[in-house]
């Protein structure tokens, strides 16, 4: 089994990092953290760059790549910006693959190679006040008026709703008990009337807002139903066509995350002292790092192998779950160890250790939780 990177593959990382780099250094993303402006000229550059192309055919402006290329620039942003890695996933993956791989040749073709460019930006609203990890909770309906459906309800937690031009919405569209059978998606323009879009005020990341959208009676053409009439009240199954991609590319953006925690560890446990030297020549401190280290490499390992299986083909459907899994908690946990490391400076915010706890958290619900995980993986054992 060889794991090595293409050199193609091994050019995709060295130009993600040179556009981070460039684009979004260390400080970029504290800034966004203390303003919370969206970064409409990060988004436009990451499509001028190139990174939405990436796993779509070229007949529709891309690169022929697959999710292993997506993996890798995901873990190349999350090293440098939460907000650019959440920014790239939402519409590269939540938003276009679903496209891609629901949508029927009208729909791509009107809207794939505008999202491509950058010239586009969806949000998913699929969870509900009570509806999350239950997503057969779900209540938002969409109503068929002949020429139109009309969708009533609210959703919550939909990233990227206020600076969206369309919402890619889950609503229940038949009578049948089981609801999975009953449900349909929608492509729906943010400037519908009716629709009402409101942020939420998060532990961070405020720059890419997450929002509550509420629906009230807003009219969405029939030709916006995702996959054409043949796919009306079959919402539920295509869900299931993106959720592993969503899974494992968390995954990555955990692992970008941690190398970042491990990095500015050392940098700082070399320059700061106690006791006449260096903390990190305490074995603490070394101890720490080494378990760091080798939690980082555990993470890029079961990340990559299962982007590798993704990518082949392969029924991979467990190892993705416990990819994610392994991930968010071990980010967490290494987290919590820089917070340590760093001590009561960690705990002023004129340090970025607080920031990326903080971010941490995210991930422990982002692509489902870790309860969630643990009970597919228990169910494919």
């Amino acid at each position: 089994m060889n794991f090595e990177l293409t050199a193609d593959q091994q050019q995709l990382r060295e130009q993600a990092a040179e556009f981070c780099a460039k684009e979004c250094p260390p400080e970029f993303e504290s800034s966004l953290d203390k303003n919370s402006i969206f970064p409409e000229n990060l988004y436009k550059k990451m499509g001028d760059h190139g990174f939405f192309k990436v796993p779509f055919p070229g007949k529709y402006g891309g690169t022929d790549g697959n999710i292993f290329d997506v993996v890798l620039i995901a873990e190349q942003l999350a090293q440098n910006s939460y907000t650019a890695v959440n920014m790239y996933l939402v519409n590269a993956v939540f938003g276009g693959m679903i496209l891609y791989k629901c949508g029927n040749d009208a729909q791509k073709n009107q809207w794939m190679p505008r999202l491509l460019k950058g010239n586009l930006k969806f949000a998913f609203a699929l969870t509900e006040p009570e509806a999350g990890s239950d997503v057969r909770s779900v209540s938002t309906q969409a109503v068929d008026k002949g020429d139109c459906f009309e969708i009533s309800g609210t959703k919550y937690w939909t990233t990227g709703a206020s600076v969206a031009d369309y919402i890619i919405t889950e609503a229940l569209t038949g009578q049948n008990p089981d609801s999975s059978k009953a449900m349909s998606i929608f492509i729906v323009p943010v400037k519908s009337a009716g629709l009402t879009i409101t942020p939420i005020p998060k532990l961070a990341g405020n720059a890419y807002p997450s929002c509550e959208v509420n629906f009230k009676n807003v009219p969405v053409a029939k030709e916006n139903l995702l996959g054409g009439p043949e796919w009306l009240n079959n919402g539920v199954l295509q869900l299931f066509q993106t959720a592993d991609l969503e899974r494992i590319c968390v995954a990555a953006s955990c692992l970008g995350g941690a190398a970042t925690i491990l990095k500015e560890c050392l940098e700082f446990s070399k320059t700061r002292k106690q006791f006449g030297k260096p903390i990190i020549k305490f074995q603490a401190i070394q101890h720490a790092l080494a378990d760091m280290a080798t939690q980082i490499e555990a993470m890029r390992w079961m990340t990559y192998h299962a982007a590798w299986m993704k990518s082949m083909g392969k029924d991979c459907f467990r190892e993705i779950c416990m990819a994610k899994l392994l991930c968010s908690e071990t980010l967490n946990d290494i987290a919590r160890k820089g917070m340590q490391i760093f001590g009561g400076r960690g705990y002023s915010m004129e340090f970025r250790i607080q920031r990326y706890l903080r971010e941490s958290y995210l991930s422990l619900y982002a692509g489902g939780t870790s309860e969630i995980q643990k009970n597919m993986i228990s169910r494919l054992l």
